[in-house]
C-alpha cells in the first residue's frame, strides 16, 4: 500500500489527563511521521458537547492545524459509515472532480463570513483511508490536511466514537 509506507512511525495514547485550551481532554490521539513531517490526529470532547477532530502537520518550524466540530448526529455518522466501508457493505461515492471516492463528508459554512470547513472520509487507489480536513473562504484557495489511517487505526477511532456517543457527549 502506497499511502502506508509513508508512515514510518505511529504512536498511539489514550485519555490524557490535561485539558487543552478551552477544550475537554484529548480521547485519541495519533502521530505519525515521514521524514521531516510530523502529522497528528487528536479526538477531544468539547466543553460545548460533540467532538472535536483536530489534524496537525508540522514541517520544520512551520505548524498547521485545522479543528472540525462534530455534534452527536455527526458523531455517530461518521463511526457507522466508516465501520460499513470497512466491513464491505457499502462501497465509496466516486468523486465528481476526479480526485479520491469518499465515504463520508460533513461540510460546514458560515453564511456571515464565508468561511467553510469539511471533513471527508476519502479512499486511496489501494483501498486505505484518509480523514481530509479542508478549511477556508468562499471564493478563495482552501487549506487542507491529510491524514492515513490504518485499518486498526479507523477500527479504533470507530470504537471512540461510538463510545463517545453512547456516553452522550
Amino acid at each position: 500500500m502506497p499511502h502506508q509506507a509513508q508512515q514510518h512511525t505511529q504512536q498511539r495514547s489514550q485519555m490524557r489527563p490535561q485539558a487543552s485550551q478551552g477544550q475537554g481532554k484529548p480521547v485519541l490521539e495519533f502521530f505519525h511521521q515521514s521524514g521531516g513531517k510530523v502529522k497528528k490526529l487528536t479526538l477531544t470532547v468539547s466543553e460545548r458537547g460533540g467532538v472535536l477532530v483536530r489534524l496537525s502537520e508540522k514541517e520544520g518550524d512551520a505548524v498547521k492545524s485545522i479543528v472540525f466540530s462534530l455534534n452527536r448526529t455527526e458523531l455517530i455518522t461518521l463511526s457507522r459509515e466508516v465501520e460499513f466501508y470497512l466491513m464491505g457493505v457499502v462501497k465509496p461515492t466516486p468523486s465528481n472532480g476526479g480526485g479520491m471516492a469518499s465515504v463520508v463528508e460533513f461540510f460546514h459554512y458560515n453564511s456571515d463570513n464565508g468561511q467553510f470547513k469539511k471533513l471527508s472520509v476519502d479512499i486511496f487507489k489501494d483501498g486505505g483511508l484518509a480523514l481530509v480536513l479542508r478549511q477556508g473562504e468562499k471564493g478563495k484557495p482552501s487549506d487542507a490536511i491529510v491524514f492515513s489511517l490504518s485499518r486498526g487505526e479507523a477500527i479504533h477511532l470507530i470504537e471512540e466514537l461510538r463510545l463517545l456517543f453512547y456516553k452522550g457527549v
